[in-house]
């Protein structure tokens, strides 16, 4: 350890001595009988580990193909994000006004369109990161742990220290944030932890760290409930969550939520040559580049010309390839492109075809290196039983939605295997084969409660396995109706679909099917019959299948007294525009969604009547404007006979102060004006939440089609014409 590692760990060891400084004279009310003597030693020998063990854990980043493990500064790329504008739930009216009356004292710095993270994490006390898979949200919250560490030495501007929890470990249901923590510090040795850990909270000395609200076993729900009851018990401390973007659905209250971006040609390029430099350090690299240089070169060249070189190439392969650009936005991608790219490998159709060839890959060459080492009974190792043991184990947890697994289950797991294999294959030792699983860096060892459990190292490596499994044993039929609708399964169905070359029509079929059972009662067909009969005569130039879906923002049912299903409701049409702009982007549905929620807090505040009828005719006419290029025939929707009757009903409000039936009544009339006069189903707004929640999976499913159908190598033009054709339709026999 160097003299300046060392001054650092001692400066975050007086940290903590001086967070704990009023512990001690507050211990007899906690029933704790503390020696000072004892108290100040223990705590300065357990600090030390707690240092040493988080910058251990979280101070180093995984390079694939590489025994070098880089620190996370040297690679780092600073991030940006978006205000997450996605509507969110909430489960009362009073929870609605805490996040409104957050959100007018959030700084104008906290609602710009491009935030650098390490300026919004300065900015904001409860912060939500959210993202698609594999884009760098685990990594911002291992980047801002490190910052608040360092204190005062860095650029994050908060006294308070870090506690990383991995929702993974999160698990079981019994668990509470105050149990991780204090698990957190006794792993380190601190005395009386969970008395510690309370102690800390109430004084506000940490910045909590939860990363991967997705991963874990207990429902989102609860959740989110248990998360915003812990913040509101320990305000003072600073909190970062991170979760997936299509799992995120329930609202955390007063936490900022923003949207983690994805990598612009700039942050590539300066990946791809911080990768190489990383890489051609390495002893591995080393080789190939002597023999790179003796066959290309009259004379050796230096490590950093043969990086700059190979980062270069990389980079001009990337804008030849339109694919692999794409995927290059995520780092963890990008990461596998360079590995594809330094050993000479071309770059892949899909995501699907990029997993299975960096894995393939490092499958081969952690082969070869055992087998140079001429170990008997270890020669029969090969990649496909590699694969095989991993796809097991991957789906196996991922259905018991377990990412955990002890080294007890792996080891009888693996020998089960073994057992069934040929003869070759049952001589392989159960400990050389898991020591092959972690030195690819597919998957890792780690400590957890004084036992030795594995985890895959990224979810994604897990996902990719599980749709591995179902595409080698024909799964795909159990899989769809089993878990269409549950979003942590999406991943696994777009791996699904990039691998299944030539079949991937079965499993749109089984989608489509699948999704129409959500269309189960009468409320939901009429619907489906009302999009078809107004845009069948329709003259504007969009796609039918575009038509219907844009015309479901004018059949949305409203007028509702219930935040919480209108707000659901708003949020199933964000599903609505993405599955929209899969097909068009004439559309722009800003206004709508801002006149939707507009009128659902007036309507669950208890607005007086003439703003609500105000709200009906700024909705009516955005609707008009935005829906302008369907040109419906004005037999059917005519924008200004609504207005004109809505405008009549002036006459007729109710002052605020008379009865609240009065006002009821008065806003059941408007709701009647406006579904008489658009020939809506008159029973559209007594639909239920059940109803909403099947419609919103309806919506998902065909969203999750079209994606599967995007990330398919090939599908069948006939075949998608025709569920195209199908799509926001009744098709009767």
């Amino acid at each position: 350890m160097s003299i300046k590692q060392e001054q650092t760990i001692r400066e975050i060891v007086s940290r903590f001595g001086k967070a704990l400084s009023g512990f001690i004279e507050s211990a007899q009310g906690r029933e704790c009988d503390v020696s000072e003597t004892y108290f100040n030693h223990a705590v300065a020998k357990a600090a030390r580990r707690y240092t040493k063990n988080y910058l251990e854990t979280h101070s180093f980043i995984q390079l694939f193909g590489s025994q070098k493990l880089p620190t996370l500064s040297s690679i780092y790329i600073l991030q940006k994000f978006q205000p997450h504008t996605s509507i969110r739930n909430f489960n009362s009216v009073n929870e609605l006004e805490e996040a409104f009356t957050r959100d007018l004292q959030r700084s104008t710095h906290s609602k710009g369109s491009n935030l650098i993270g390490l300026n919004i994490a300065n900015e904001e006390e409860y912060l939500t990161i959210l993202g698609h898979p594999a884009v760098g949200k685990t990594t911002f919250l291992k980047y801002i742990g490190l910052e608040a560490l360092h204190y005062p030495d860095s650029r994050y501007r908060h006294d308070v220290l870090p506690v990383f929890l991995k929702m993974w470990k999160f698990c079981r249901g019994t668990d509470t944030l105050l149990q991780a923590i204090a698990e957190e510090f006794n792993k380190a040795g601190f005395p009386f932890s969970q008395q510690l850990a309370l102690w800390m909270l109430e004084q506000g000395k940490l910045l909590i760290l939860v990363d991967g609200l997705n991963e874990a076993v207990l429902s989102q729900t609860h959740l989110s409930q248990h998360v915003q009851d812990f913040v509101k018990t320990y305000p003072q401390n600073r909190y970062i969550v991170s979760s997936r973007l299509a799992s995120y659905q329930n609202s955390l209250g007063q936490f900022l939520e923003v949207v983690l971006q994805p990598w612009g040609d700039l942050h590539v390029q300066e990946y791809i040559h911080k990768w190489f430099a990383i890489a051609y350090e390495s002893s591995v690299a080393d080789e190939s580049m002597n023999s790179i240089s003796n066959a290309n070169s009259p004379s050796p060249k230096s490590k950093q010309d043969l990086a700059s070189e190979e980062a270069q190439r990389c980079w001009q392969i990337l804008q030849l390839n339109p694919i692999a650009k794409e995927l290059a936005k995520s780092p963890l991608c990008l990461s596998l492109l360079c590995l594809l790219s330094d050993r000479r490998y071309s770059f892949p159709s899909n995501i699907s075809g990029l997993y299975q060839k960096a894995i393939h890959l490092l499958f081969e060459e952690q082969i070869v290196k055992n087998q140079l080492q001429n170990n008997v009974g270890e020669q029969s190792l090969s990649t496909d039983i590699l694969d095989l043991i991993l796809t097991e184990i991957a789906y196996k947890g991922f259905e018991l939605r377990q990412n955990l697994f002890s080294l007890e289950e792996i080891t009888e797991h693996i020998q089960t295997i073994l057992s069934s294999c040929t003869v070759d294959l049952q001589k392989l030792e159960v400990e050389f084969v898991v020591k092959v699983l972690q030195q690819m860096g597919i998957c890792r060892l780690t400590n957890l409660e004084s036992s030795v459990s594995l985890v895959f190292s990224h979810i994604t490596f897990q996902e990719y396995f599980v749709a591995r499994y179902i595409y080698n044993h024909g799964k795909v039929r159990q899989l769809v109706p089993n878990h269409l609708s549950d979003r942590r399964w999406q991943e696994v169905f777009l791996l699904l679909a990039g691998m299944m070359v030539g079949n991937t029509e079965e499993l749109l079929l089984c989608i489509e099917t699948q999704a129409f059972d959500y269309i189960n009662t009468n409320r939901l067909r009429d619907i489906l019959d009302w999009l078809e009969q107004i845009t069948i005569n329709s003259t504007g130039n969009l796609k039918n299948v575009a038509k219907r879906i844009a015309s479901l923002f004018l059949a949305r049912p409203r007028f509702l007294s219930e935040l919480a299903t209108a707000l659901v409701l708003t949020r199933m049409l964000g599903i609505a525009r993405d599955l929209y702009e899969t097909f068009d982007l004439s559309i722009n549905f800003s206004k709508i969604f801002e006149s939707d929620l507009s009128m659902s807090l007036a309507h669950a505040l208890d607005f007086d009547s003439e703003t609500e009828l105000n709200l009906t005719l700024q909705l009516c006419s955005n609707i008009e404007q935005s829906l302008a290029p369907i040109n419906f025939d004005p037999r059917y929707i005519n924008f200004m006979a609504v207005n004109t009757r809505l405008e009549s009903l002036h006459t007729q409000v109710p002052s605020y102060d008379q009865a609240f039936e009065v006002r009821e009544e008065f806003r059941q009339k408007i709701s009647r004006v406006w579904l008489k006069t658009l020939y809506l189903p008159s029973d559209l707004n007594q639909i239920s939440h059940q109803e909403v929640e099947s419609l919103e999976n309806y919506l998902y499913a065909n969203l999750l089609m079209v994606k599967c159908k995007k990330t398919a190598i090939a599908v069948s033009l006939k075949t998608w014409e025709e569920i195209e054709s199908r799509m926001l339709r009744i098709i009767r026999n």
